[in-house]
């Protein structure tokens, strides 16, 4: 008996498996409940989102609410809750017993002082169908949030939850979907029918010397894939420029080849020319291994030095030594004259060739790294160095000083606060945005980034009423640090920041090189048109999509509450995307005064949206292009120049005052134009007291209007 009941258990699993394994082959079930397969595609695996690679997600958009539904039948195999801080870091809430709303209610302190949005606190499961596991994020439980046991057995179409949010860098609704198969990453759309642009990881050797043609190959395709899908190029050469440039540079390469590290460089002078804030190049070198056991290493100058504007040099920048261990602290504030007999002008070269991370004609975004980056780029550039190596330092009164390299800079030594200070201003540890009253009549009010929570969003534009509703009279506006967000989040405060002040006309549109490309990417399906919707327009070159013009004359009476006051605008040269278009908006309007330096991103035009990855076959290399330019605003003005970030009306070089400055340097100067009744100079109508004029403006009328009785009177 126990024989026969041993075998009906054998044989009841064997066939649970089976059928698994053949409900595995076929085509699973779109898991949004409504949407074609393959409809609501925001990242396929290979797409970038934001900065981070996603080598095997594949996220769908859907409506907040609609449900999920199981794409074939499966077994459950996990139930909880999480949060995504990366797409390779998260942590995870709770026993499955605990109902969504009870543990958002629970950590939602908690997620604000990490600076977290507490609707990305998401339900994950998995789902092991046939010899693979499929991981679904992003869910929301159904009714009561009751959990589903591990082992249950579901259905091909059983509801699982609704749509909600699975990654922080995704603003809309949206579920994420990954598959493993025998626990290693597998492909999330071939079970759906889909092309697929997944790659399983493999083991390549590295090259660590390619020849002519290899070199040759690579470069050919990194400028020919920019030429044919980045549709800014224009605003940094002509497409002639641009070939022969991209001739002269070829002509480097050496007829017997050339070593990694050094091609490396070759595309970093590329990369340093055809520059962008979304455009990015990673041409890492890893370590020869026929250098290791000979002592090498990398090492940084004894002497921490970078290019700042001293305040009697009118904008000339100088080679000046910033920080020194306590054996070399007198010298601090020296004039460095040549550096291993290099002039230490011509160093800023090296920092500006890595510094490549800003639009069209910026200047900031290499100031600031000539400030604070340019001993360690000159470290880094040097190489693997031998053990002992030194550096030879000549100052302007002619001294002459030899010091040992050191591996790193310490704080138990070096004085790094100094240097990691200017790092995170407006980065506070509690939360993205801070309100705070500087003294009676200044409101402070920063925010480190875009990507707001409901709450918090609400928190900053209740901040914003409530200096209007106390009347008082300067509100600070700080964005810098701050890289963008939510574009949504940036247009509602941008609006409550004008007041009654309504945004002046402006024509937005978007516009890409084709609807499809021929070069070989990592993430784009060949033969797919992406731009589809985008039209020609005559004159013109390249697809467009254009946006009527949208002039918000109309204001609300929720508007009607936003600031009238005084309006300072803090910015510098880590203020993009959201951040540079809330101070256009205000400069465009006329509305405040921007202080600081000239933002990372250019007002009129970023190049986003979607992105084409390639990789570079023989240096294995990598390449993330930007593919749609989205035009803001075409007008041009003094205030807002072409092809420049957003220049403050008190523009503040990177100084050595400002370095060594024990507090916020840029906030307490504004606090100074404060005190000292500096503003805008183009004249504007102060809207909080304008009732006041009333009487005399009625006077006016009156007067007017008697002699014009008077001289009707001596006429007749």
């Amino acid at each position: 008996m126990k024989t026969k009941i041993f075998f009906l258990f054998f044989f009841a699993e064997l066939f649970m498996s089976v059928s698994l394994s053949l409900a595995a082959e076929e085509v699973w079930l779109w898991p949004i409940e409504g949407q074609n397969t393959g409809e609501g595609i925001l990242y396929r695996p290979q797409d970038n989102i934001e900065k981070e690679f996603n080598f095997g997600n594949l996220f769908i958009g859907a409506p907040e609410g609609t449900r999920v539904v199981c794409p074939a039948d499966a077994v459950v195999t996990s139930y909880n809750y999480t949060y995504n801080m990366s797409l390779t870091n998260s942590t995870t809430w709770g026993g499955s017993d605990q109902g969504y709303d009870a543990l958002v209610a629970e950590q939602k302190d908690y997620f604000r002082s990490k600076g977290w949005d507490i609707r990305y606190l998401m339900l994950s499961i998995g789902l092991k169908i046939g010899d693979k596991t499929l991981w679904i994020n992003g869910l929301r439980p159904l009714g009561d949030g009751g959990s589903i046991p591990t082992g249950t057995r579901l259905k091909r179409g059983d509801v699982l939850g609704t749509v909600g949010y699975a990654y922080n860098a995704i603003s809309q609704p949206h579920i994420d979907l990954s598959v493993s198969r025998h626990s290693v990453a597998d492909d999330p759309m071939t079970p759906f029918g889909l092309r697929t642009t997944f790659r399983k990881p493999e083991a390549r050797p590295t090259k660590f010397h390619l020849t002519h043609d290899e070199a040759v190959a690579d470069y050919r395709q990194l400028a020919s894939s920019v030429k044919e899908m980045y549709p800014s190029l224009d605003d940094l050469m002509s497409e002639a420029e641009y070939d022969t440039f991209v001739k002269e540079q070829l002509a480097r390469i050496p007829a017997d080849g050339i070593a990694l590290k050094d091609f490396a460089a070759l595309v970093k002078d590329y990369n340093a020319v055809i520059h962008d804030s979304h455009f990015n190049i990673n041409c890492r070198v890893p370590a020869d291994p026929k250098e290791q056991g000979r002592s090498l290493r990398y090492g940084l100058p004894s002497l921490f030095f970078g290019h700042v504007v001293n305040s009697d040099s009118l904008g000339t920048m100088e080679c000046v030594v910033l920080m020194a261990d306590s054996a070399h602290a007198a010298y601090v504030g020296r004039r460095i004259a040549r550096i291993d007999g290099k002039p230490a002008a011509d160093l800023i070269a090296i920092t500006r060739r890595n510094s490549t991370n800003y639009d069209a004609r910026v200047h900031s975004v290499g100031d600031y790294f000539a400030c604070y980056w340019n001993a360690i780029d000159y470290g880094l550039e040097l190489g693997l160095q031998p053990e002992g190596r030194t550096i030879v330092y000549e100052f302007e009164d002619g001294e002459r000083m030899e010091l040992p390299m050191v591996p790193n800079y310490s704080n138990k030594i070096y004085p790094t606060e100094k240097w990691a200070r200017n790092q995170y201003i407006n980065r506070r540890k509690r939360g993205p945005f801070e309100v705070r009253m500087e003294n009676d009549s200044v409101m402070y009010i920063g925010i480190s980034t875009f990507s707001l929570s409901q709450l918090d969003c609400d928190s900053v534009v209740d901040a914003i009423h409530q200096a209007e509703r106390d009347s008082v009279p300067f509100l600070i506006f700080d964005v810098r640090n701050n890289y963008g967000g939510d574009a949504g989040v940036q247009a509602r405060i941008t609006r409550t920041l004008l007041g009654r002040i309504a945004d002046r006309p402006h024509t937005s549109y978007q516009k890409v090189n084709a609807a499809l490309f021929q070069s070989p990417t990592m993430n784009l399906i060949p033969g797919d048109t992406i731009f589809a919707g985008f039209k020609p327009v005559e004159g013109r070159k390249g697809l467009y999509l254009m946006q009527e013009e949208d002039d918000n004359a109309t204001i609300s009476s929720i508007d009607s509450l936003g600031y009238n006051g005084r309006l300072y605008v803090l910015i510098d040269s880590r203020s993009a995307s959201a951040s540079a278009f809330l101070a256009g908006a205000i400069k465009r309007n006329d509305r405040g005064y921007v202080v600081g330096r000239e933002t990372m991103s250019a007002y009129h035009t970023e190049t986003c949206i979607k992105f084409a990855n390639i990789s570079l076959p023989n240096s294995q290399f990598t390449a993330t292009i930007p593919m749609v330019r989205v035009v803001i605003d075409e007008t041009v003005t003094d205030r807002l120049p072409a092809l420049r970030g957003v220049i403050p009306d008190c523009d503040i070089p990177m100084s050595e005052a400002e370095f060594h400055y024990d507090g916020d340097y840029i906030l307490d100067r504004t606090l100074q134009l404060i005190a000292e009744g500096t503003y805008l100079e183009i004249p504007a109508v102060d809207t909080r007291k304008g009732w006041k004029s009333l009487p005399y403006a009625l006077a006016a009328v009156v007067f007017l209007l008697i002699i014009l009785f008077i001289r009707q009177r001596r006429t007749t």
